[in-house]
């Protein structure tokens, strides 16, 4: 007798992958589950006689995605291309159930000798049904999550052109002393723009904190270099607060010239020192 599918378990929401998808530099662990699902649920739906069969184009798409993750660039794009290639195995193991289930309907249909018949009818009509609204959750899934794909490789490439650094703890990006005026905290409109891809970012991705930390040269006493410092880190948090970043995600200080990442010898690597370095931190991770 034919069984009627399980409820679809693994239509999972789309904001956990897209966590994982948007910190970009989890451990290698985390790197080496998330690959490991995409290939358990593909070798699933390969090994599934009802899928090798009915949902060939599907099992097709699944496999392209998984070979992109193994041979991506970054770990940005291998966790995204193998939720994809995950969520396309569902999809295959789906298609082959209601293709399955329409068979049988369809031949059941044809033979109507008794009420056993009728029953058995009527089971397989469920389970069609069934397999028919998992394909399409999964389905909707996918391009809900191929659209947060787009959305991520965007919001990086507007991030990118701050030639941020990605680090253990998230990527620093830093905004040099020419977006202040000297000796001065007040942002100078040029730097309003950066403000303001920073501060999309961190209203689509409610999970992520924000570090932001100035820094100056050596010239001048330690306590104005402190003052200076933390006042500039602080115009940075206001900004931000002003374009809608709830206040307690973001932890502004000042370093003085405690920090330097050049030699303040010269004028280009004091120039190098005097500037505010906004963490923006993986995801989940809490301020300290």
């Amino acid at each position: 007798m034919l069984k009627c599918s399980r409820s679809p378990s693994f239509v999972k929401p789309l904001v956990a992958a897209t966590i994982l998808a948007l910190s970009g530099c989890g451990g290698v662990a985390e790197k080496d589950s998330i690959m490991a699902d995409a290939r358990n649920a593909y070798t699933q739906a390969k090994s599934n006689s009802d899928a090798a069969k009915l949902a060939q184009l599907e099992l097709y798409d699944a496999e392209k995605a998984l070979q992109k993750a193994e041979n991506a660039d970054n770990a940005l794009d291998m966790k995204q291309l193998a939720y994809l290639a995950k969520r396309q195995s569902e999809i295959a193991l789906a298609v082959g159930e209601a293709k399955l289930a329409k068979a049988e309907v369809d031949k059941l249909s044809s033979s109507k000798s008794d009420v056993v018949i009728s029953s058995r009818e009527r089971e397989a009509e469920k389970a069609r049904l069934d397999a028919e609204a998992k394909a399409k959750e999964a389905e909707a899934a996918r391009k809900r999550l191929e659209a947060e794909m787009e959305r991520t490789r965007a919001l990086q490439a507007q991030l990118a052109e701050l030639k941020g650094k990605q680090t253990d703890r998230g990527l620093v990006l830093t905004l040099g002393d020419v977006l202040f005026e000297t000796n001065k905290a007040e942002l100078m409109p040029g730097a309003l723009g950066n403000i303001d891809k920073i501060a999309l970012f961190l209203q689509q991705n409610a999970d992520r904190n924000i570090l932001v930390e100035g820094h100056t040269d050596s010239v001048g006493s330690d306590q104005y270099n402190m003052t200076l410092s933390e006042r500039r880190a602080d115009s940075v948090r206001f900004a931000l607060i002003q374009r809608g970043v709830a206040s307690n995600r973001i932890l502004a200080r000042g370093f003085g010239k405690a920090r330097p990442i050049a030699s303040n010898d010269s004028a280009g690597g004091r120039q190098q020192n005097r500037r505010v370095e906004i963490t923006i931190l993986n995801a989940g991770e809490v301020l300290r």
